[in-house]
């Protein structure tokens, strides 16, 4: 299922599957690239929940002296990707300035038996297209957790400013390591991994971060590149957000056209 919104600042399109973003428009620029009908396979826009991309090791989300084991879904680096949410059907509702996307979880599953709420809203204002999520902790324990989102960007020539300083190094499966320096992108290479930046732009496009990293990916000559705004990874540096019962949690990012 899809619903749209438009106004004089622009257009949206969000899926069900995934509270996915698969279609933005603002001042007159399409800023998505169009998967048609295999955007699910590239998780076009998704919402990332209760982890971003993959964790440092692999399958294991550890909070709290426990450890929770998490099902493979990506074989060919042994781990589990994006969470959950990218395959979960979310609640579809109109707001005044764009859409809303709601799901709730039992818990029901052992490798996160933490009951929550999502609330997933995408408006569009002067400000810009604005993403936001609320994670309500229905359950009786803290609620860790990490979330982003995963749009792809129309480009054919990628270019991001200010250039990272440092990124993380990734191990044979492409699991994040420790800081590293790094000296800039080779755009004729799958660009893949975790990048420190305080700001993005691309091209006139300029995305917030959520956090000091932010997941960029490109497979070779793609005439996109997903830039994914994350709240951190499971990973040693980037401690699990917390929720305390009965409490939420917030996340915004801002995507802006022009200066």
């Amino acid at each position: 299922m899809f619903q749209s919104f438009s106004n004089s600042f622009g257009s949206i399109t969000v899926a069900s599957m995934g509270a996915s973003l698969v279609q933005a428009e603002l001042n007159g620029k399409e800023l998505l690239h169009d998967f048609g009908d295999q955007w699910h396979q590239w998780a076009a826009g998704a919402v990332m929940f209760p982890f971003p991309v993959r964790m440092a090791s692999g399958t294991v989300m550890a909070f709290e002296g426990a450890e929770y084991y998490w099902p493979i879904n990506d074989e060919k680096h042994r781990a589990a990707l994006h969470g959950f949410t990218p395959w979960e059907e979310f609640e579809l509702a109109q707001l005044p300035n764009g859409l809303q996307a709601s799901w709730n979880y039992d818990g029901s599953k052992d490798y996160y038996p933490f009951p929550c709420r999502l609330t997933i809203c995408y408006t569009i204002d002067e400000n810009g297209l604005t993403l936001s999520g609320r994670i309500d902790n229905l359950g009786k324990a803290n609620l860790p957790f990490h979330m982003g989102w995963h749009p792809y960007f129309k480009t054919s020539v990628p270019a991001l400013n200010p250039v990272p300083g440092h990124r993380l190094k990734k191990n044979e499966v492409s699991h994040p390591g420790e800081k590293i320096p790094f000296e800039g992108f080779d755009w004729t290479e799958e660009v893949d991994g975790a990048f420190l930046m305080d700001s993005i732009e691309l091209g006139d496009v300029s995305i917030q971060p959520l956090s000091a990293i932010t997941q960029v990916f490109r497979p070779v000559d793609a005439p996109f590149v997903a830039i994914e705004p994350i709240t951190g990874l499971g990973h040693p540096d980037f401690p699990w957000r917390t929720v305390s019962p009965g409490e939420a949690d917030e996340v915004v990012t801002t995507i802006r056209v022009g200066k």
